[in-house]
């Protein structure tokens, strides 16, 4: 492998697609499990129970593009999956930020899910976005610019590129692709609830990016967190937090979490017997994810994640440890991870022989009975101080997928408000609440509460949300 003249494109820098003809690339995120668990819910659910309900369920499905076809698919027989004759099925895993983020195509997360039928196991290996491969014609680039370069060349077809990369990179066949843009990872987060993952150490992060290529601080503390589809992207996505939380590997480590607890939401039976959360899950996904798995393989997919329990997900993160195949470079002034001694050996051992090599997540103790439920929800009255109709209901909606629950809405005294602010009418008494609710609204905290506002905590309303002009272009 030689290493000099090496153009990197820098995992921070934006890759433009000017000049490329065809169509405008379809959006699309993160998850591996999470594709064949949001089928087997509605494959199990119509199959068991043949209720009116779920009939109705099943029928919303022809409303969605890509299944259109499932209600044949449940009387059909599901198709064999590439690799199940050798006990292993290999799925690429990518998420990447999509429309109206910086890099749009490059990819936040690299992973390939394995999955053992002949042990109902499943291995997840984290490929770390810093290390450099060749792409052909471009050289030696990261490996998470590979997405980018596929849409380069081929509008929609970035996914598959890396797929072949990550073939001859890994010494594996790797059949099947699956990649999911944030737009989607938050909204099926949020149709199913929020999730629950065990941060292992408070952390900071400081320089957390916004959607405007600003920064923000964002903070988690140890313990069982019950996360929103917004806080689990934060959680997945930080790469500067504190207490040891600011490397790409410790990141793949969160990112892991994420993926078993949404997997563990999905198959619960909370999750089995609501059509409406199954039609809302398939309906987020549907313009935010990209797969080239057909419907009988996701349906095949489905009936071997319903037996899955946490322990049979085994995760192995390749870093820069000192018994890693990688080490740590400098090229161009860009940091990078190359193999020791220009050997690829040790990395595609590590891909052969995952599920010899990586171990059950067991940092997360087991969460008391009611640890995995969330917190009664906060109470929360919404007033329209825009003047524009209908704003009050959209605020309702963002708050309820953050998991508030909303009172009542309404208009302000006025439409004069330039900022949106929040009255806390619990008297300090719920401030986690307090701060995910500014967070949710980029809102101030009201200082002086309106003599109108004074008594409505006896009428069940922890804070009232006063909506100002600025929410109305996103600032």
């Amino acid at each position: 492998m030689k290493l000099v003249k090496v153009n990197l494109l820098s995992a921070d820098k934006h890759v433009t697609t000017e000049g490329r003809t065809g169509p405008a690339p379809v959006k699309f995120f993160l998850s591996p499990l999470l594709t064949f668990a949001i089928f087997v819910s509605s494959f199990l659910f119509g199959r068991m129970t043949l209720s009116q309900e779920s009939t109705f369920s099943i029928a919303e499905l022809d409303n969605i593009p890509i299944l259109g076809k499932m209600r044949q698919l449940m009387i059909s027989p599901d198709r064999k999956l590439a690799g199940e004759q050798d006990d292993r099925i290999n799925i690429l895993l990518l998420g990447m930020g999509g429309e109206g983020h910086e890099g749009p195509f490059l990819t936040d997360t690299i992973m390939v899910a394995s999955v053992k039928p002949g042990t109902n196991k499943v291995a997840l290996l984290s490929i770390p976005r810093d290390l450099i491969v060749p792409l052909p014609k471009f050289g030696w680039r990261k490996v998470n610019s590979a997405n980018a370069f596929g849409e380069l060349q081929n509008s929609g077809r970035g996914a598959d590129f890396t797929r072949t990369i990550l073939e001859g990179l890994l010494g594996l066949d790797i059949p099947y692709y699956v990649r999911v843009d944030f737009e989607g990872f938050k909204s099926v987060i949020d149709s199913v609830g929020g999730i629950d993952v065990y941060v292992e150490r408070n952390f900071t992060d400081y320089t957390y990016p916004t959607r405007n290529y600003g920064i923000q601080m964002i903070s988690f503390k140890k313990g069982w967190q019950h996360l929103s589809g917004e806080e689990a992207l934060k959680f997945a996505r930080s790469r500067h937090g504190s207490n040891g939380e600011g490397s790409d590997f410790a990141r793949a480590q969160r990112q892991q979490k994420v993926i078993t607890a949404l997997k563990d939401k999905l198959l619960s039976a909370k999750t089995f017997k609501n059509p409406a959360t199954i039609a809302n899950t398939m309906a987020a996904l549907q313009s935010n994810i990209s797969t080239n798995l057909q419907l009988g393989e996701i349906l095949r997919l489905a009936r071997m994640a319903q037996k899955l329990q946490q322990t049979d997900i085994v995760h192995k993160i390749i870093d820069n440890g000192k018994d890693s195949p990688l080490t740590d470079s400098n090229l161009g002034g860009a940091y990078v991870l190359v193999p020791k001694n220009d050997d690829w050996t040790g990395l595609r051992q590590i891909a052969s022989n995952v599920f010899d090599l990586a171990k059950p997540d067991e940092s997360a103790p087991t969460p008391p009975p009611a640890a995995a439920q969330p917190l009664q929800k906060a109470r929360v009255e919404i007033q329209n101080g825009t003047g524009k109709s209908g704003q009050a209901r959209v605020t309702a909606t963002t708050l309820q997928n953050a998991g508030f629950q909303i009172v009542k809405i309404g208009n302000a005294d006025s439409f004069g408000y330039p900022d949106s602010v929040i009255y806390d009418l619990t008297k300090g008494k719920k401030t986690a609440e307090l701060e995910k609710l500014k967070a949710a609204l980029n809102a101030k905290e009201g200082k002086r509460m309106p003599t109108a506002l004074a008594d409505k905590d006896a009428a069940g309303v922890d804070f009232v949300v006063i909506i100002g002009k600025s929410a109305l272009n996103g600032s």
